[in-house]
């Protein structure tokens, strides 16, 4: 005992909280794990409003066991298991490494497909999902929506237009050799 009649001893550790704990930290473990997966694909909006009910979820748990944790138990370590896991989640995902490692894996499947360049419907490349192909500019253009924009292919030798923005025209940025992304700005007069 203190002088303040508050114990500086630690309680033994109830199993509830243990198991309550446990689970907030898988929780936040598959929201992460599913918030990543949803950026390196482009999948589905599906998949990130469950990506964020799931950390929402444990965010609202983690906040009410987190303080008993370290306040009666005195269990610091299982507390900030869950953060750490979300914030790096965060910190990969605002650093672009899922975007990277997505080109990386999707490239050459990319590049067979741009090189024939056949207008088509929505198709996986990789890991990415497209969600139409078609020729423009005199490159080949991957949409990948809800974005208005994608990936453009330009054969060695051509550049996508440049000049003066238009209305509805796309806008190119060089990513890689040949690989362009697009989006299509709104530009009024």
């Amino acid at each position: 005992m203190t002088k303040s009649g508050v114990s500086s001893e630690a309680v033994e550790i109830s199993r509830t909280w243990q198991y309550a704990m446990r689970a907030t930290t898988v929780a936040s473990c598959f929201g992460t794990a599913v918030l990543l997966f949803e950026v390196v694909t482009d999948y589905t909006l599906t998949a990130l409003l469950l990506a964020g009910a799931v950390l929402l979820a444990a965010g609202v748990a983690w906040m009410v066991l987190a303080p008993i944790g370290c306040a009666k138990y005195r269990e610091f370590r299982a507390v900030m298991i869950a953060p750490i896991v979300v914030g790096i989640g965060v910190a990969l995902v605002f650093s672009g490494v899922p975007d990277r490692l997505a080109w990386w894996l999707s490239a050459d499947s990319f590049t067979r497909a741009a090189q024939v360049c056949a207008k088509g419907d929505a198709a996986w490349f990789g890991v990415m999902h497209v969600d139409g192909i078609y020729p423009y500019d005199g490159g080949c253009l991957f949409a990948i929506y809800p974005t208005d924009g994608g990936v453009a292919y330009f054969a060695p030798g051509s550049t996508p237009p440049s000049g003066p923005p238009r209305p509805y025209a796309h806008v190119y940025d060089r990513f890689a050799p040949n690989w362009y992304h697009f989006s299509t700005p709104i530009v009024h007069d």
